[in-house]
Order: C-alpha cells, then sequence, then structure tokens
C-alpha cells in the first residue's frame, strides 16, 4: 500500500504542487489584502498560509530532486507557483485589450464563431453581461474593487451590448475560455469566476506548452525556460487575451520545427501532419508572424525527408498559409469597428496613404524605419521584457528588468549543446527574425501611425516575444559554453527573485485602500 502511495504521488506531484500552490496564493492573497483592512495579518490566514508553504516547498523540493536536471522538468517545478501568482495578483482585464478579448471570447460561446454584422458590413456587437462593463481596467483597478464584484451574485440577464476590438482573432484561440464561459453560464455561476477559471487554462496550456517545447527543441533549452519566464510573457500567459495562445503555440512551432531540422529519423507522416497544423497555426494567429514559417524552410536542407515531402509540406504548406491569409484578410477587412473608425479620423490614420508612400519613397520610409528604432528601439527591447505591465502602466524597476535581459543572454552561452545551428543557419535564422521585427512595425505603420508622421507609432515591446527565444538561439553554439556548477538550481532561483520583485510592484500597484 505505502509503495503503490508513493508511486500514485510521484505520477501526480507536480498536480499536487499546482493545487498547493493555488490554495497557498489565494491565502497568501487574503492574508496581505485583510492586513490592510483590519492593520494586522490575522492569525488564522497567517497559520494556514504558513502551513501550505510548507507543504508547497516540500513537493517542490521533491519534484526538483526527481528532476534529475532536466531542464523542462525544472521549468515545471518553478513556473507553477509563480504562474498563479501572476495570475491572482495581476487583475483581469489588465493586460492590454484584455477586456475586448474576454468579450470575443463570451461572443463565440454563444455560437458566433464569426463576428454578426449587418447588411453594410457593420458589426453588431455581442451582448455580455453588465458586470463585465464594471470589470473593465478603467473601473475595476484595485483588489477593494475586485472583491466587491466577486461578491455580487450571477447575471446573464442584464446585458450591455458592446463592439468587441479584437473582432478580427479566429476562434481557436480562445477555446479554454469558450468552453469554460459556456459551463458557468449554464450553471449560473458569476461570468467574474469564470474569468479566473479561463485564466487557470490558459495557464495550464502554457505550462505544458512550455513543458512540451522546452523537452523538444534539441538545444537552446534555458533560452526557451528563460524566456517563458519573461513577466511580459507570464502576464500574457495568465490573461484572457489572445496572445496566451498564440505565444504558446508558437514557442511549440519553433521548437518542434528546429527539433525535425537535427532529427537523425526519417521524418514520419504523423510529424508531417503536426507541422503542417502549426504552420497554419501561425499563418492564422497574426499576420506579422508569417516570417516566423519562414523557420521551417530549413527542413529543405535535411536529408531526412524526400524531395516530394518537401514539396508536400513546405511548398503545398506555404501555398495554403497564403490563400488562409487572403481570405481571414479579406474578412477582416470588411468589419468596421466605430471606436477604431473614430480614432483612424482622430488621429489621420490611411493606410492606403502609408502603403502609396513606401512605394513611392522606399528610402524615406528607410528613414522612417530608422527613427523608429532610434526613438523606440530601447524602449522595445525593455518593454519585451516587461518594464511597463498591465496597460503600460505598471512600471518595473529597470533595475530588475536589465536583470532579466542579462539572464537571458546568458541562458544563450551556459549550455553545452549536441548540436547548434551551422553559420549558414545561423545567418538565415536571423534574417526571419529580423524579418519578423519589420513586418510587426510595418504592419503598425500601416494601420495605426497617423500619415506624415516620421516614426512608427503603437507598437508594444510584447509582439516581439516569439522573436526573442529566435535570436538567442543564433549564439547558443554546440561546444563553447560557460561552465557553471549548479547552474540548474541558481537560474530558476535567480529567475523567482526577479519575479517576486516583479509581484511585490503589481501587489502595491493595486493594494488601493
Amino acid at each position: 500500500m505505502k509503495e503503490k502511495c508513493k508511486i500514485f504521488f510521484d505520477k501526480t506531484s507536480y498536480l499536487w504542487e499546482g493545487v498547493f500552490s493555488l490554495l497557498f496564493v489565494i491565502f497568501f492573497y487574503l492574508l496581505l489584502t485583510t492586513k490592510n483592512l483590519e492593520g494586522h495579518f490575522l492569525k488564522g490566514y497567517f497559520i494556514v498560509t504558513v502551513f501550505i508553504a510548507i507543504i508547497l516547498v516540500a513537493i517542490m523540493v521533491y519534484n526538483f530532486k526527481k528532476s534529475k536536471k532536466q531542464i523542462e522538468k525544472i521549468f515545471l517545478t518553478f513556473i507553477i507557483p509563480i504562474g498563479i501568482f501572476y495570475m491572482i495578483f495581476m487583475l483581469p482585464t489588465y493586460a492590454p485589450d484584455e477586456s475586448s478579448h474576454i468579450w470575443r471570447a463570451y461572443e463565440i460561446s454563444q455560437g458566433n464563431i464569426l463576428t454578426k454584422q449587418d447588411d453594410k458590413g457593420n458589426e453588431l456587437g455581442v451582448n455580455i453581461p453588465n458586470i463585465l462593463i464594471e470589470a473593465k481596467q478603467e473601473t475595476l483597478n484595485s483588489y477593494n474593487k475586485l472583491d466587491e464584484i466577486l461578491a455580487k451574485p450571477a447575471d446573464y440577464e442584464n446585458t450591455t451590448n458592446v463592439i468587441s476590438t479584437a473582432q478580427a482573432y479566429p476562434f481557436f484561440l480562445y477555446l479554454p475560455a469558450v468552453i469554460v464561459f459556456l459551463i458557468v453560464r449554464i450553471c449560473n455561476i458569476s461570468i467574474m469566476y469564470g474569468i479566473y477559471i479561463a485564466k487557470l487554462c490558459n495557464f495550464i496550456v502554457f505550462v505544458l506548452g512550455g513543458y512540451y517545447a522546452i523537452k523538444k527543441i534539441p538545444f537552446g533549452k534555458y533560452i526557451l525556460m528563460v524566456s517563458m519566464f519573461l513577466p511580459i510573457v507570464l502576464q500574457q500567459a495568465v490573461s484572457l487575451s489572445a496572445d496566451s495562445i498564440i505565444n504558446t503555440v508558437l514557442f511549440i512551432y519553433i521548437a518542434y520545427t528546429i527539433s525535425l531540422v537535427f532529427q537523425k529519423e526519417k521524418i514520419t507522416r504523423k510529424q508531417q501532419v503536426l507541422y503542417s497544423l502549426l504552420i497554419v497555426f501561425v499563418a492564422l494567429a497574426k499576420m506579422a508572424y508569417i516570417p516566423l514559417i519562414g523557420v521551417g524552410f530549413l527542413l529543405i536542407f535535411t536529408k531526412n525527408m524526400t524531395k516530394k515531402e518537401k514539396i508536400t509540406i513546405l511548398g503545398i504548406g506555404t501555398v495554403i498559409c497564403i490563400a488562409l491569409v487572403a481570405i481571414n484578410y479579406v474578412y477582416t477587412s470588411d468589419l468596421k469597428n466605430p471606436s477604431a473608425e473614430v480614432y483612424y479620423e482622430q488621429a489621420n490614420v490611411n493606410g492606403i496613404e502609408q502603403i502609396k508612400f513606401i512605394l513611392k519613397n522606399p528610402i524615406g520610409f528607410l528613414h522612417v524605419l530608422k527613427n523608429t528604432f532610434l526613438i523606440q528601439g530601447p524602449n522595445y527591447m525593455y518593454q519585451a521584457i516587461g518594464s511597463q505591465l498591465g496597460w503600460l502602466d505598471i512600471n518595473v524597476s529597470q533595475t530588475i528588468i536589465t536583470a532579466f535581459m542579462f539572464i537571458l543572454i546568458f541562458s544563450a552561452m551556459i549550455e553545452c549543446n549536441k548540436n547548434s545551428f551551422s553559420a549558414k543557419q545561423r545567418v538565415y535564422v536571423l534574417l526571419v527574425g529580423i524579418a519578423t521585427i519589420l513586418l510587426i512595425i510595418v504592419a503598425m505603420y500601416i494601420t495605426w501611425t497617423t500619415v506624415g508622421l516620421p516614426y512608427t507609432n503603437g507598437v508594444q515591446g510584447r509582439y516581439f516575444i516569439p522573436v526573442i527565444p529566435l535570436l538567442l538561439l543564433c549564439i547558443s553554439m554546440k561546444e563553447n559554453y560557460i561552465r557553471f556548477p549548479k547552474i540548474e538550481i541558481i537560474i530558476p532561483i535567480i529567475l523567482t527573485v526577479l519575479n517576486g520583485v516583479v509581484l511585490n510592484t503589481i501587489f502595491n500597484f493595486f493594494n488601493i485602500i
């Protein structure tokens, strides 16, 4: 019996870590917020919090020991509690545009996979519970306000019609939230609790996807792990923004593609199908990420695929992706969002004029790009780590962000790899990364920047999240690495401490008495 219990616990230890992490963070949250109301820690909460913390630490120590220095298992051990802290402490709707993504998920849960339009192409909007209007970031801006909203009963009868700016995003980016919203509505549970359950589901997808990506990639495992511990990545991972699923699958895509490139055995039909699905996802997720499909063209030079298979997967797959992108563009270009139209008019945004300028004056546009990088480049770099969380109003210490940046670069130099890119592969992958960055900036220049502005407006560092590990893989070497003792425990502990400082910043931001 004792042996069976040990086997059972060994197989479910990460699940138990997740359960006790959730309990610990909830009681820790209650301990801190009630202290501000009462003026002191409540004894009951304090005892329970400490008791759960002891159990959690014991489980984490057990999981770390059984990881046997496998980076994907070390990732699981430390990411679970840290991610749940972000999930609880970062208020709902406080990731950029998260309200619109929640509305889009709610719309899909009502059976509207495609946004409904009238005869003139205007979006008809979606009827959402009134509590979701109260829970927008403008009003849901403190833990006290969160407690007030959570205390309200479920009410799906009184609704307000809204138009989501996330109308163009495909339905599959919201599947976890859609399923949760459908269940809570049927069970008449408050949609606010549904949001937290959906945030947890998105985080579970992120954790499982991260584990798979780190395990699958043949080199650069520390790069992927550190990338997933960045504050901006964790903020998006625990949100209901489409970025949560997009970033997760793009990490998987990069890792899976590189694993196929370095695979010695013949690529199986199952692997071909999975790869095809991944490139279709990349094509439909965000148009600016289409250059990332180019990573797959490294397979052209591998010997584990026949010429016919290469044509089928890469050639036909690319054509299908282009066709899907074209169809998606035609559909989304017909959607008309009143709030966006107002902004375009007030800010003098005109995509057609911007495209004309690029085509007629390419040298002038190069100056626009130069100005963009000179003016905004450093800000993009820090934002891509997490210098400005929430709606760019939670300012994290530059010292902490610099430390994250150092660990990120360091992660490319500490791993004893059996594989690495060749010189030609490095140059090619670097060009793919640069092309992705440029397309992101060009897309925002066309769709968001005032006509005549000498630089691009509206770009946020979080858009570059999938590019970060790709660029770092180009400096990862097979033989030249820094030998550092106990690095498998030092790196995650440093990441935990740094994220602890960030979480304290988040708590202080929302802890308004």
